[in-house]
């Protein structure tokens, strides 16, 4: 997993330097902190570091937003130069700007008037930059655009929409993105297929390429690219005016792009998929859980003591990041896992099972011992300080294993959320499961 995620990487960075000449990152104050590669124009970038960004380019604010901007430089040999800087700033919790990262694209010695298209010779439709640039530029420009919205977004699906979004834009076209690993589920649509697309989308292709062609009044371009697993991406686009060079170019780039974000986003859910621990809470998943459960009960069965599950929910906890927002609700999360843990031992176990449910394993204690437990615990349910501050209730449901007994962490789990549930029916804060279902 490692290889492969260092693997990825290296495509990433790649095609990063396909599209531009120059990657930065400057502090809150402007100051470059990272610069690659190690030289550009023929000289070393490494002594930049820690100068301003006016070092580079005078006539810019680099903390505000830039997408294709043309700036005017002069390089080592005193000419003039023309660069495009694309820049996004990040900021903290409180919206203070903490600095930002950006590209430069070298483009020419001057910036020449003509206006050039993609493909068409209306470009209206084009971002107010895009118009006054050469081809070649445009391009540039909507591929940052396109890096952008795929930044901003968390979730990959969205991110892949937004992604699309920018780049059907500067084309006035219609488009489409597939995983062929779902075919009859698209990823996007900005509008229905015609027709004569969907059946060559169906027809497996083993090889990643750009198809080009006719149907009805629309030209249809779809490239695939590659992707762990033997799956494909699609990416298909369509419109009245044909497509040129160029225009295939970036929908190329941007495909591979996607590509890339796609297979790393895999990679990523097959290593938590594989994990014992839950990234959100930094404590155990169930099947964490599940094997320090097995794992104790030989001990205990050899000591000849008895253990208690608790499964504790906490009604309201996941709501609250809809209703106060994301940060409210990693915090609330945050609050009651430390409640929880401050309510067993140091010794014991505690996994999160679902959003809301988590799983409390007391080692040697019985169902006196856990009764009390679960009486403290609930006596005060579970207060959050956030603003303003919510109190949530908290329920459990308790089962106790007795030595020797042949029972899996499955049907403890089983009797635990059984005991919850009907705890609940009966209006109990906890309850315990007394013989198996």
């Amino acid at each position: 997993m490692l290889a492969s995620t260092l693997e990825s990487r290296e495509r990433w960075r790649s095609l990063l330097y396909q599209a531009v000449d120059l990657v930065f990152e400057t502090d809150s104050r402007g100051r470059i902190i990272l610069i690659s590669p190690e030289t550009w124009l023929g000289q070393p970038t490494t002594p930049l570091i820690g100068r301003p960004f006016s070092a580079l380019c005078d006539t810019v604010n680099v903390l505000q937003p830039h997408t294709g901007t043309p700036v005017q430089i002069t390089n080592p040999q005193g000419e003039p130069l023309t660069v495009i800087l694309s820049s996004c700033p990040f900021q903290d919790s409180e919206g203070r700007v903490t600095g930002t990262r950006g590209t430069l694209k070298t483009v020419s010695q001057t910036l020449p008037g003509t206006v050039a298209t993609l493909g068409t010779e209306n470009n209206s439709t084009l971002h107010p930059v895009s118009r006054n640039l050469p081809v070649s530029t445009v391009g540039v420009a909507i591929l940052a655009a396109t890096i952008t919205a795929l930044r901003k977004a968390i979730v990959p699906r969205l991110a892949s929409a937004a992604a699309m979004d920018a780049l059907l834009a500067p084309f006035a076209a219609e488009g489409a993105l597939l995983d062929t690993a779902f075919p009859k589920t698209f990823l996007f649509t900005s509008s229905a297929l015609p027709a004569d697309i969907q059946p060559i989308l169906s027809t497996p292709t083993p090889q990643a390429g750009t198809e080009l062609f006719r149907t009805g009044g629309s030209h249809v371009m779809i490239c695939r690219e590659n992707i762990r697993s033997l799956r494909q991406l699609c990416l298909v686009v369509w419109r009245s005016e044909p497509w040129s060079a160029q225009d295939r170019q970036v929908c190329e780039t941007v495909c591979s792009l996607l590509a890339g974000f796609w297979e790393l986003d895999s990679i990523h859910r097959q290593i938590l998929t594989d994990s014992d621990y839950d990234i959100a809470s930094n404590l155990l998943n169930w099947n964490g859980l599940k094997s320090e459960i097995e794992r104790r009960s030989r001990r205990l069965d050899q000591e000849a003591m008895a253990a208690t599950l608790i499964i504790a929910r906490v009604p309201g906890l996941t709501e609250l990041s809809k209703t106060r927002g994301f940060e409210a609700g990693e915090e609330a999360l945050r609050q009651c896992v430390a409640l929880l843990r401050q309510a067993i031992r140091p010794t014991d176990a505690i996994g999160r099972i679902s959003n809301n449910t988590f799983g409390l394993w007391m080692d040697g204690g019985d169902r006196f011992a856990a009764a009390e437990r679960a009486e403290r615990m609930t006596a005060h349910g579970i207060p959050i300080l956030i603003d303003p501050p919510v109190h949530l209730p908290l329920q459990l449901g308790l089962v106790s294993r007795e030595t020797n007994a042949e029972e899996t962490p499955e049907s403890l789990l089983e009797r635990g959320v059984q005991a919850l549930q009907e705890g609940v029916a009966e209006n109990r804060k906890w309850r315990f499961s007394h013989e198996a279902p």
